[in-house]
């Protein structure tokens, strides 16, 4: 099974100046990332969250539409985060994208979880989990099974990946779902985004791994479920072409500044899990 993964896409359906060249430059940069993300060969392509930058109707309307006309070659899957709850319900959002709020998916080689951990609060910037949900994520984590586990939310749990312990950073503090989540027997990982910082973080048998914002990085994470490893790794779609582009509208998008390295450090791009020796674990740079 092979997973292509986005961090907060953040697309503006409104820019604070209304310049014809600064909406060119929007349209061109996610057109081109997008048209290349939709084409990757994987059986699901997912987004951590932020689908939207203002969570407007319209928004969701223009990325729907961009997907459902591409030549997708797998399955498309969003999770909800804060931006994308900006100003309407949950469901209204979830009737565009047609997704689930959460859900379980079961492949032959591989379980996949979806967390909606969005408030529907734009003062609280912070991630919760209901007790509905709750009570569902302690089930799955019972199961026994040898399938590696695949979690995608949009915020970390506190204290795991990079920025996760700054306020409203993470999810709520108080909400400790670590005695749920070590209840999972094998080889584990959970996708997130919200901080703007690639970051990979182990956590005993699980994996914390964090992915950018696409305005500052346009990389996408590629997952392979092999026989006898797991292999994540980062594919950049970086030139100077984009950076221009990104430079021309990110400037005029309300309440969005680029995050500071946001590429993290060597240790936050690639790594590969043993699925046999799941504790030789191992980081892969560039230069490895």
């Amino acid at each position: 099974m092979k997973l292509a993964i986005i961090g907060d896409l953040h697309y503006p359906g409104e820019l604070t100046d209304c310049n014809p060249t600064i909406e060119e430059a929007r349209d061109s940069y996610y057109g081109h990332f997008m048209d290349n993300f939709l084409s990757m060969d994987a059986d699901y392509h997912i987004s951590v969250g932020d689908l939207t930058h203002a969570g407007e109707l319209t928004e969701f309307n223009d990325m729907m539409m961009k997907i459902e006309s591409s030549k997708l070659p797998g399955r498309f899957l969003h999770v909800l985060g804060n931006h994308d709850t900006y100003n309407y319900p949950k469901q209204d959002i979830l009737s565009i994208t047609q997704q689930q709020r959460y859900g379980v998916i079961e492949e032959p080689n591989a379980i996949i979880l979806l967390l909606d951990t969005a408030r529907e609060d734009r003062d609280d910037w912070s991630g919760t989990i209901d007790e509905e949900q709750l009570a569902w994520l302690e089930v799955q984590m019972s199961r026994t099974t040898d399938k590696p586990l695949f979690v995608f939310g949009h915020h970390p749990p506190y204290g795991t990946t990079a920025r996760s312990t700054e306020p409203m950073m993470s999810l709520d503090p108080t909400l400790d779902i670590w005695p749920i989540l070590e209840q999972w027997q094998g080889i584990a990982f959970y996708f997130n985004g919200h901080n703007h910082i690639h970051s990979i973080v182990r956590k005993e048998n699980w994996h914390f791994i964090q992915t950018a914002a696409v305005p500052d990085v346009p990389a996408v994470r590629i997952v392979n479920v092999l026989d006898h490893e797991i292999r994540l790794e980062m594919v950049s779609m970086a030139s100077d072409r984009l950076s221009e582009w990104a430079s021309g509208f990110t400037g005029n998008m309300f309440d969005y500044e680029k995050y500071p390295n946001a590429e993290g450090d060597s240790q936050a791009l690639e790594l590969i899990v043993s699925r046999i020796h799941p504790e030789e674990s191992r980081w892969s740079t560039s230069d490895s």
